[in-house]
């Protein structure tokens, strides 16, 4: 990687901008440069150039979050290069990695030391720091979300600094820092507290959408790690069962995986709105019967249960609610698509995750039960993702921060009990706002 400062003369003169685009291919920018470091020096002295010229730097691993979380217009950093594993302390469990590692990557890496992380989200795309960042998380009632499993990191401030933060040093910044958004600076490296490496006994099935509405608490408190998809229409919901066992691995074949995933999971289920249109006895034939002799019991490593591949690109929405409202929010989620006639392409999730006190992660402070929808990339999502949005308000719902959503500062400080605390660590270590962007100064309002 080369630095260099672009042609200056009082004010910039660019003739030629990059283009940068995110995985689903709905957010653009067209930034001064995109570095790509492969140190820790670089991308000190990338940030230090940034502030000598008084430029705004963002930072990015995977492009995946479908919110602006990660746009500029001044410069830009790619960090795919910069995915090492740094340290592995075999005694304690802790794996220091640096900040651009995917998650894919980490976790088959991770098993050939003996370790596992203890959960993880259904895809595993992203970056390590763009998930702790977003507050990324997986299911079960006992775990909370990613950047819980963080035990110490190593951030960039906006004049360059290093610096170590744990709850042993820097606490402040520490307690912040874990989820992020990107807005305190752009973090290095990153110390897991891992499990040692663990199976899991896998049990997917079909049940109906009522029946697992009924029995909710009893599904979530009985398995480790449980969560469902449901396609809108369909009487029966996916369900996902997942518990640690000793027993050996026992793995899904290349065509189970296939069959799954991409024909069941994404051909098939996500095409049926095209057979509503076409012919509609046929499509009602579909989801009334295509779940219900699908059924999965295998034995296979962690990261290779809790994530899946995702052929269909898409954009997402999703929020955070109290575990407890979890029922009322499915039953108004299905008036408000008898109410409106939208008939969803894919399908919604609902998973599950423990409290925490880190102060904008989207559990502070209460047990959430996480509710998705997603749609193609191209199509139109206005109505759905507002009138889902307004729903899930009235439960005081938080909104994934790499997912999207309308919402702004204003609408946002009274969900999060230590909204003020963020604030002072923000201003304390980016008080130019080097680190900002339109996304960040929408939902976390102006540096003061």
């Amino acid at each position: 990687m080369s630095i260099h400062a672009v042609q200056t003369g009082g004010q910039d003169r660019v003739t030629k901008r990059q283009s940068w685009d995110n995985w689903a291919g709905n957010l653009h920018s067209s930034p001064i440069e995109i570095f790509r470091p492969t140190t820790e020096d670089e991308i000190v002295a990338l940030v230090q150039q940034a502030a000598n010229r008084g430029l705004r730097i963002k930072a990015f691993g995977a492009k995946h979050s479908f919110s602006g979380i990660a746009i500029s217009d001044d410069y830009i950093l790619d960090l795919t290069s910069y995915d090492q594993i740094v340290e592995v302390d075999s005694v304690n469990g802790y794996v220091t990695v640096q900040s651009g590692k995917k998650l894919s990557h980490l976790s088959e890496e991770l098993f050939t030391y003996g370790f596992a992380m203890e959960d993880m989200g259904d895809i595993a795309y992203q970056s390590i720091a763009g998930a702790i960042s977003t507050g990324t998380h997986g299911t079960g009632a006992t775990f909370g979300c990613i950047p819980t499993q963080v035990h110490s990191m190593r951030i960039i401030t906006a004049d360059g600094s290093v610096l170590n933060c744990s709850k042993d040093e820097n606490q402040d910044i520490f307690h912040s820092a874990r989820v992020s958004l990107g807005a305190l600076g752009i973090l290095s490296t990153i110390t897991l507290k891992c499990e040692t490496a663990f199976n899991l006994h896998a049990v997917e099935k079909p049940i109906a959408l009522d029946e697992v509405m009924t029995n909710l608490d009893d599904f979530v408190d009985s398995n480790e790690h449980f969560e469902f998809f449901w396609q809108p229409n369909m009487q029966n919901a996916f369900t996902k069962q997942n518990n640690r066992t000793t027993r050996p691995e026992e793995p899904l074949t290349d065509w189970e995986n296939f069959k799954n995933d991409v024909l069941i999971g994404d051909f098939i289920a996500n095409n049926l709105v095209k057979v509503d249109r076409i012919a509609p006895p046929l499509s009602r034939f579909i989801r009334r019967n295509l779940p219900v002799t699908y059924r999965e019991d295998y034995v296979d490593r962690s990261y290779r249960v809790f994530t899946s591949e995702r052929k269909v690109k898409f954009v997402e929405m999703e929020y955070f609610i109290p575990r407890a409202a979890a029922k009322d929010a499915m039953e108004r989620y299905r008036t408000f698509l008898q109410q409106t006639g939208i008939v969803p392409s894919m399908s919604i999730e609902m998973r599950f995750t423990a409290a925490d006190d880190i102060p904008l992660s989207m559990s502070t402070d209460r047990e959430t039960c996480s509710f998705a929808i997603h749609l193609r990339t191209h199509e139109r999502y206005q109505q759905y993702f507002e009138g889902f949005e307004t729903l899930m308000r009235e439960f005081d719902g938080r909104p994934h921060w790499g997912k999207m959503h309308f919402q702004t500062k204003d609408t946002l400080m009274h969900l999060y009990p230590q909204w003020e605390q963020f604030q002072v660590v923000r201003k304390k270590l980016d008080p130019d706002g080097r680190f900002t962007n339109a996304y960040l100064n929408r939902v976390l309002g102006q540096i003061e």
